[in-house]
């Protein structure tokens, strides 16, 4: 595995009361002389049966991404945790989920923070907002690209992309000419995905669209919760969502679960028309240890699957450089990905954030030029 420290972009400094600046609390299984909790198995949703069950009112507020003109929307927290305890019954036991999202702890195998956003995803989103070669090909009639975002969360890189991908594909006689563009959201718990990556993905497009986009009322600089906003979730809604993103040529995947091989399947069993761009998105996903081998195997299938001499592929990974108190971080990581791959894989480090805490790194990770 190659490595180059070739600093690009500049340092970011970023914060947001709804941001989580610190390290994760990891939780220890309550009976230490038990193994952590049963691996959930990778699963895809129907983005259909979750849009048909959306709650009939979503409170968000609007994220500016520094240093872009990108505009994104996200769910409210207090919003969410309105829906986890009403649906606390028989049907979903949600009672560690919402101390999850109160208290900020993980819980491995449980939960592992997707309510909330965590501040290396901002690093990324503004990293990936500015990246030529994937956000130029949106553009490109003729180059189809795949978003793979792992451990999505809230998928603020994801939506930024999704948000710039909207505002440049213009559409001819009400369609688009002929590109696709696939967003696969990953996320451990199917919860997460569906009661905060997909309002995220019909509140982005709804503040995208001309007669509702306006300039930002929060940014991750001036958060102010008096501001927050109301969508009607209505059935005419939904309908226009679905079917602007089909004119659009935009597919979306939702996978829960834990990495592994079977997961790797799913995300490519989607339909595709050929060669596309690729890119996997990732932040915060090494803080620890335990999982470190699992997300490098993932990884590195992910390129293998999707690298071709027609099509590129990379990865963008974002991380503290240390998590004090958990055991993971970059050089950790380099370590494991390192054993896992050999010199199959690229590693250059695209962003070094400097900040008052502890430091935090983009890697862009690629397959090497004698593997592809």
């Amino acid at each position: 595995m190659a490595f180059s420290f070739g600093f690009s972009g500049d340092d970011i400094d970023m914060e947001d009361s709804e941001i989580n600046t610190g390290v994760p609390d990891v939780l220890p299984p309550k009976n230490t002389t038990n193994s952590l909790p049963e691996l959930v198995k990778p699963k895809k949703h129907d983005i259909n049966g979750w849009l048909s069950i959306l709650p009939s009112q979503i409170f968000y507020n609007r994220l500016a991404i520094s240093g872009t003109p990108v505009v994104i929307a996200r769910r409210e927290i207090f919003d969410i945790r309105t829906q986890l305890m009403a649906e606390d019954n028989e049907n979903y036991d949600n009672a560690e989920l919402i101390a999850g999202l109160e208290e900020g702890d993980l819980k491995p195998n449980f939960y592992e923070g997707g309510f909330k956003t965590w501040e290396c995803a901002l690093d990324l989103a503004k990293l990936a907002a500015g990246d030529s070669e994937i956000v130029g090909s949106f553009s490109d009639s003729q180059s189809d690209v795949h978003i793979i975002e792992l451990g999505a969360g809230t998928a603020v890189p994801s939506m930024t992309l999704f948000a710039q991908f909207l505002g440049q594909t213009e559409l001819v006689d009400g369609a688009a000419p002929g590109q696709k563009a696939h967003f696969t959201f990953a996320d451990y718990n199917d919860a997460v995905l569906r009661l905060v990556t997909l309002p995220n993905l019909l509140l982005t497009w709804h503040n995208s669209r001309p007669q509702t986009a306006v300039e930002p009322v929060v940014s991750e600089e001036t958060p102010r919760h008096d501001q927050d906003e109301e969508l009607d979730i209505t059935p005419e809604l939904v309908d226009e969502f679905k079917n602007d993103l089909a004119r659009r040529g935009i597919s979306i995947d939702f996978i829960s679960g834990g990495w592994s091989p079977e997961f790797v399947d799913l995300v490519f069993s989607h339909s595709s028309s050929g060669d596309c761009k690729t890119l996997v998105l990732a932040s915060e996903t090494i803080y620890s240890p335990a999982t470190l081998t699992a997300f490098s195997e993932t990884l590195l299938a992910l390129l293998r699957r999707s690298s071709t001499p027609a099509a590129k592929t990379r990865a963008l990974v974002a991380a503290k450089k240390v998590y004090f108190g958990v055991g993971g971080g970059v050089d950790e990581f380099l370590a494991v990905l390192k054993s896992v791959c050999g010199d199959e894989l690229q590693v250059q480090e695209k962003l070094d954030v400097q900040s008052e805490g502890v430091g935090r790194i983009v890697l862009e990770i690629t397959p090497s030029a004698n593997v592809v």
